[in-house]
């Protein structure tokens, strides 16, 4: 045999070899998120709290639903309205597959934020978002399982968007909300491993 066709065999084994480890590769890829990944997912930390219709609310009692939590304000005029508008895009960008997920807004802001102010406001977004508010005492474990910093009375916290699978588990957090289209890309993405 001579060195060129040794040459040539060796190539196409070669590339046979590549080839069929990048098709592995493919079949077994973990699909990019835009979010921040929690891997492996970890329990998201519980919280019983008053929903705006003035009801005990857990995040047991959210399971089977994917959760997009945020922390914010009814008084607030900027950030947790254009949160609370981008999340209902997202919902809106979900189609028939909405019904899948749920926006959950807790207050920082307890001293105003009554079971009413919050399902005014929420429902302002969406009707199926669910607003939660309690007392400083209730409120400030939450804050804290959750990495919420609040001052000046609710005013200043963080813009964190939190996805909690129909499980209970933490999967992916966002910085913010600026980008609903890449959190449905996300919860599509999810949506496949049911």
């Amino acid at each position: 045999m001579n060195g060129k066709k040794v040459i040539s065999n060796i190539f196409k084994s070669g590339v046979l070899t590549i080839s069929f480890v990048l098709i592995l590769a493919a079949c077994t890829a973990q699909p990019d998120f835009n979010g921040s990944v929690i891997d492996p997912p970890v329990p998201a930390n519980t919280f019983i709290l008053t929903d705006q219709n003035n009801e005990v609310t857990s995040l047991g009692d959210l399971n089977g639903k994917y959760i997009l939590v945020f922390f914010g304000f009814t008084n607030c005029l900027d950030e947790c309205p254009a949160t609370m508008a981008a999340l209902a895009q997202v919902r809106r960008e979900l189609g028939d597959e909405a019904d899948l997920t749920r926006i959950v807004l807790i207050s920082t802001d307890p001293a105003r934020d009554t079971p009413e102010a919050m399902g005014e406001f929420v429902n302002r977004f969406d009707p199926t978002s669910i607003g939660l508010t309690g007392t400083k005492a209730e409120l400030e474990p939450v804050w804290a399982d959750y990495g919420v910093m609040v001052l000046d009375s609710g005013e200043t916290h963080s813009t964190r968007v939190y996805l909690i699978d129909p499980n209970g588990m933490w999967r992916l957090t966002y910085s913010s909300a600026d980008d609903p289209d890449a959190i449905a890309a996300d919860l599509k993405l999810l949506f496949k491993e049911q």
